[in-house]
């Protein structure tokens, strides 16, 4: 089990970090269903005044899409990563990573034919990449599971990650990591000292490339199988560490 994250963990100048998070489990609970988050002004002047501290340096990164992220952050034009790294948008523009939508689609057809008949599964079909959320069902999931990624067997190009009643299926070439390394190489990230706060099995990526920068990489729940280095019980504790941020002068 790894250590408590700390605020007295942080240099005294925020100007010397970058700070990326995860948005579901970590800025908000978890809900029965993605669309039932809905945006919160409190949050939004939150993250608009912690931004504001690191001069920029704060990122979304999440595996909603970038106009989910938009529904929800818009206000104040947070520097977002979307679909587990497949889709970037900085204060200059948007970037989509090269995929082939056309195999996710044939994929998502193929497991629409698994779960007919059963209740409360929904797919969500995001372009780059696909979430199969089993949430809200009271079919027997263990099975279901079973024979996407037997299907997924036969799609070299893509790969799937079991997380918290639901399954990621992307393609290989990117992930969390892949958008904080890309962030790290533009302003005003670079040569920041980077901290990633996640709590799924998705943000693994993202804490083995923030490890791999002498940083500090948070899991929100009390998991040993992790490789964060450190971690936060619940999303309260994630809010009061921002609530700390806030004060340091």
């Amino acid at each position: 089990m790894p250590p408590r994250f700390e605020i007295s963990l942080l240099p005294l100048t925020l100007k010397s970090i970058a700070l990326f998070l995860d948005v579901d489990g970590t800025l908000y609970e978890i809900e029965k269903r993605p669309s039932l988050v809905r945006p919160c002004f409190k949050l939004q002047k939150k993250l608009y005044l912690i931004r504001n501290r690191l001069e920029g340096g704060l990122c979304l990164v999440s595996g909603r899409s970038i106009a989910d992220l938009n529904r929800i952050f818009d206000r104040y034009q947070i520097t977002l990563a979307g679909n587990h790294g497949g889709q970037v948008k900085d204060a200059l523009r948007d970037i989509n990573f090269s995929t082939n939508t056309k195999k996710v689609e044939k994929i998502a057809f193929k497991i629409q034919e698994i779960v007919s008949g059963k209740d409360n599964i929904e797919i969500e079909n995001k372009g780059s990449n696909l979430t199969v959320h089993f949430r809200n069902s009271t079919s027997d999931t263990k099975v279901i599971k079973r024979k996407i990624t037997m299907l997924l067997k036969h799609e070299p190009e893509l790969i799937y990650l079991e997380g918290k009643e639901v399954l990621e299926i992307k393609p290989l070439w990117f992930n969390k990591g892949t958008a904080i390394s890309y962030f790290m190489k533009t302003k005003p990230f670079i040569n920041r000292k980077p901290i990633f706060i996640g709590d799924d099995v998705s943000d693994e990526d993202g804490f083995e490339t923030v490890n791999k920068k002498n940083g500090w990489s948070v899991r929100v729940g009390k998991f040993k199988k992790t490789k964060a280095n450190y971690f936060l019980p619940n999303v309260k504790s994630v809010h009061k560490i921002l609530n700390h941020l806030l004060m340091i002068r």
